[in-house]
C-alpha cells in the first residue's frame, strides 16, 4: 500500500484541470457563454468549492484554495463513483488500487472492459470482449457530453457519440415555441388543452424514475429534448412535436427550424464570447472555441 500511495500525484504536479476549476474561467464566462447548461454547472461547482473550502480551511488554516481545488479535482479524476440504485445510502467515491490506472475512452469500439461494485463492497473489473495479451484495457467514460469533459477534465474527446445540444429546457417551452411557429393564438383553448395533454404524456413516459418490481432498482427514463451527434433526435423531442402536429415529417421540419435558429444565435454571439475569453490562457480559449464549434456542427448537420 505504501508503494501505491507513493505512486499517486503529489501536490504541485500540476493545476486543477477543467474550466470549472479555474476561477478566472468562471468569472470570464459567467455572463457571456451561450451554453446555459455549462454556465449553470460551472457556477454551481464554484459555489461548492467555495463552501467546502471554507469548511476545510477551518480545520487547516495553511490550506490554499488552489490546493483544495487540486485535491478535489484529483478525487473526481482518480476515484470511482458508487451509487446505490436502491437509494439506501448516499453516493460514495472509492479509490481502487490498480483500477484507477486503467485509461478511459469515449470511442465505443475501443472500450473492452467494465466495472461493478456489489453490495458486499467488492469491486469487479471484467472484460467485455476478447483482450489479447499485451493489449491495453479501456473503460468507458460513460454517456457524457462535451460539457462534462470541458468543465471537469479540461479536454474534449477525439470523438464523442454522446455529445448533444439541448433544443428546449422543457416541453412547455417547446410547445410555446411551436405555437408561435404555427401562428396559433395564445388564447386558443383547443391548442392549450392539447398542449397540456402532450406535455403530460411525454413527461409520464420520459420524465421520471420507475421502480423495477422484480429487481427493486430504479430505472432512469428521464430524457432531455436534445439533438445529438449523427442527427439523432431524442425520443422525447420527436414524440412531443409528432404528437402535437400528427405528422412526423412536420415534426422533423420543426426540429430543423429550431436547429437553424439556435445555430444563428450561437454564430452571432461569437464576437461577445471572444471578447470575454480574451483574458484566458490560449489553451482555455481554444477549449471554449472547440466546444462551441462542435455544438454548431451538430446543429448544422440537420439544417
Amino acid at each position: 500500500m505504501r508503494r501505491y500511495v507513493s505512486s499517486l500525484p503529489q501536490m504541485g504536479d500540476g493545476p486543477a484541470i477543467g474550466l470549472a476549476n479555474d476561477a478566472r474561467c468562471v468569472e470570464a464566462l459567467r455572463d457571456v457563454w451561450d451554453c446555459t447548461e455549462a454556465v449553470a454547472d460551472m457556477t454551481t461547482f464554484a459555489r461548492q468549492i467555495e463552501d467546502s473550502f471554507a469548511l476545510e480551511r477551518a480545520l487547516d488554516s495553511s490550506l490554499s484554495e488552489d490546493e483544495w481545488r487540486w485535491a478535489v479535482s484529483l478525487v473526481h479524476s482518480r476515484t470511482f463513483r458508487l451509487e446505490d440504485e436502491r437509494g439506501r445510502r448516499p453516493t460514495r467515491r472509492a479509490l481502487v488500487a490498480g483500477a484507477d490506472l486503467i485509461n478511459h475512452s469515449s470511442v465505443p469500439e475501443d472500450v473492452n472492459c467494465d466495472w461493478v461494485a456489489n453490495d458486499a463492497d467488492v469491486f469487479f473489473i471484467s472484460a467485455t470482449k476478447d483482450v489479447r495479451k499485451g493489449e491495453e484495457f479501456f473503460l468507458s467514460y460513460g454517456e457524457q457530453c462535451d460539457r462534462h469533459f470541458a468543465l471537469f477534465y479540461g479536454f474534449l474527446p477525439r470523438r464523442n457519440s454522446f455529445n448533444r445540444v439541448k433544443l428546449f429546457n422543457n416541453g412547455r417551452e417547446a410547445l410555446d415555441w411551436y405555437r408561435k411557429l404555427c401562428g396559433a393564438d395564445a388564447a386558443d383553448d383547443i391548442w392549450n388543452r392539447e398542449s397540456e395533454r402532450v406535455v403530460k404524456m411525454v413527461c409520464d413516459k420520459y420524465g421520471k424514475y420507475t421502480l423495477d418490481k422484480k429487481s427493486g432498482l430504479r430505472r432512469r427514463v428521464i430524457q432531455d429534448l436534445y439533438l445529438g451527434e449523427g442527427c439523432v433526435v431524442s425520443d422525447s423531442m420527436l414524440l412531443l412535436f409528432n404528437e402535437m402536429c400528427g405528422d412526423e415529417e412536420m415534426a422533423i421540419a420543426a426540429i430543423r427550424t429550431r436547429a437553424e435558429e439556435l445555430k444563428t444565435k450561437m454564430v452571432s454571439a461569437t464576437g461577445k464570447i471572444e471578447t470575454g475569453i480574451a483574458v484566458l490562457d490560449a489553451y482555455s480559449q481554444g477549449l471554449v472555441r472547440d466546444y462551441r464549434s462542435r455544438k454548431i456542427d451538430i446543429l448544422d448537420a440537420v439544417i
